[in-house]
């Protein structure tokens, strides 16, 4: 293949279907590499659903390089514990590793509430103001795969030199890249969040030790498993998931209300403390079904002017507190690659070894997070006897050690480098 890149840096115009965390940080990473971004969303404004969201350094490390890390922690709380419970109370170990200096001491580890994230990321998105344009009430009706262009509800089209699908598990854009439809599908779990107000739990209550500082804690037992982390100073998040069995009725795509009494019910039985939280006064109940998409053998579209991201291509469930995280390093990939020189022909080279870095490395994550959830929820015995003992030994450290670890800047940069090397093209030639 021959080098035709100018030794001057193009400028692309990319297109971004969708304005979730996924695409929010797509369009930072690659306005902050230097090319034009516009994110097309359909809703008339923006809103994140759920509550408090979990951040690893995997994540908080692109928070920093695109210059909006200080912004989330206004919102956020630096846990200085976590632990892994048994269902009935007892303590196996300090873990997650929220506090290991090895792991943290560089990005720390954050809890916070998506909305707030969400915040965060738009006012990152201010300082690229003319490189960046957000367009709500953008509803996409087609994609050109080919050309690439799209065509709005609107009947508007907007070309540009590369699309990125970022609209989500429910993505339109995958199910046009597949050429059918390809829905979510819920193996019947279930979340049950209770948002605990703890302004009213003072020293003497048996929930104050999970209040009086900021903590990661999970508790594990048949069937599921409870994690709590403080949320917007004045709040405990407190979720469920649950393993209810086969779906007998429409599945819940997003939270409904529920009763303190259908949460309680599930962990009957279980440590006396997390009864006593989630029956403080002001407390609210929401439920919904988790959903999984399908693995994809291939993100993008053969052009290479198009290519899902985020949950549109690799949607996880959330026992390793990598939904977002992943999207990130999507993000933090995507720029590192476009941060260097790219020909503009040389597009579809970029997209391929993006998805090259990231498909391996997301259905990894994918994979130990149904592993995390699957030990999360033995039952008592032989197996459950065994991975207590692996976590008072610490043996989960590797895990995080290799998840957190990671620095999607330089793969993605390293990946790029390597592309060239292999095709005797010298980078800024």
């Amino acid at each position: 293949m021959a080098n035709t890149a100018s030794t001057s840096r193009p400028v692309f115009t990319i297109l971004v279907v969708g304005c979730g965390l996924s695409g929010l940080a797509s369009a930072l990473a690659l306005a902050q590499a230097g090319h034009r971004v516009t994110v097309f969303e359909r809703s008339p404004k923006l809103q994140e659903i759920g509550a408090g969201i979990q951040l690893s350094p995997n994540a908080t490390r692109l928070l920093q390089h695109w210059g909006v890390f200080d912004e989330v922690l206004r919102y956020a709380d630096q846990p200085e514990d976590g632990t892994f419970r048994s269902y009935r109370g007892e303590l196996l170990s300090h873990s997650p590793p929220v506090s290991h200096p090895n792991l943290v001491s560089k990005s720390p580890y954050l809890v916070v509430h998506r909305a707030d994230l969400l915040r965060a990321l738009l006012s990152g998105t201010s300082k690229h103001a003319t490189m960046i344009e957000i367009k709500l009430g953008s509803e996409v009706a087609q994609v050109d795969f080919n050309k690439p262009s799209l065509r709005l509800s609107t009947g508007e089209v907007y070309e540009a030199d590369l699309i990125l699908g970022a609209d989500g598990e429910r993505s339109r854009c995958r199910a046009g890249l597949l050429g059918r439809e390809d829905p979510p599908y819920c193996p019947g779990d279930v979340v049950y969040r209770v948002s605990v107000p703890t302004k009213a739990i003072a020293p003497g209550h048996s929930a104050w030790d999970l209040t009086r500082r900021s903590s990661v804690d999970f508790w594990m037992g048949p069937r599921g498993h409870v994690v709590t982390y403080p949320i917007q100073q004045d709040m405990l998040n407190v979720v469920l998931i649950y393993a209810e069995g086969p779906i007998t009725t429409k599945a819940m795509s997003g939270p409904q209300r529920a009763t303190i009494d259908e949460f309680r019910s599930r962990v009957s039985g279980w440590d006396p403390v997390l009864h006593d939280l989630i029956d403080m006064e002001g407390s609210v109940c929401t439920k919904w079904n988790l959903f999984q998409i399908r693995e994809q053998s291939q993100w993008h579209h053969e052009s290479g002017r198009f290519v899902l991201i985020g949950d549109a291509a690799h949607a996880i469930l959330p026992c390793l507190a990598q939904g977002a995280a992943q999207a990130f390093e999507d993000a933090g990939v995507l720029g590192a690659i476009f941060d260097q020189l790219v020909a503009r022909e040389q597009i579809p080279d970029a997209v391929k070894v993006f998805e090259h870095v990231r498909r391996p490395r997301a259905s990894d994550v994918r994979q130990r997070s149904l592993d995390q959830k699957a030990m999360f929820a033995l039952a008592d015995g032989a197996e459950q006897e065994k991975r207590d003992a692996m976590l008072r030994a610490g043996g989960d450290y590797p895990l995080f050690e290799w998840l957190w670890g990671y620095d999607a800047i330089e793969g993605g940069r390293e990946a790029w480098k390597r592309f060239l090397n292999e095709k005797g093209i010298e980078n800024g030639a």
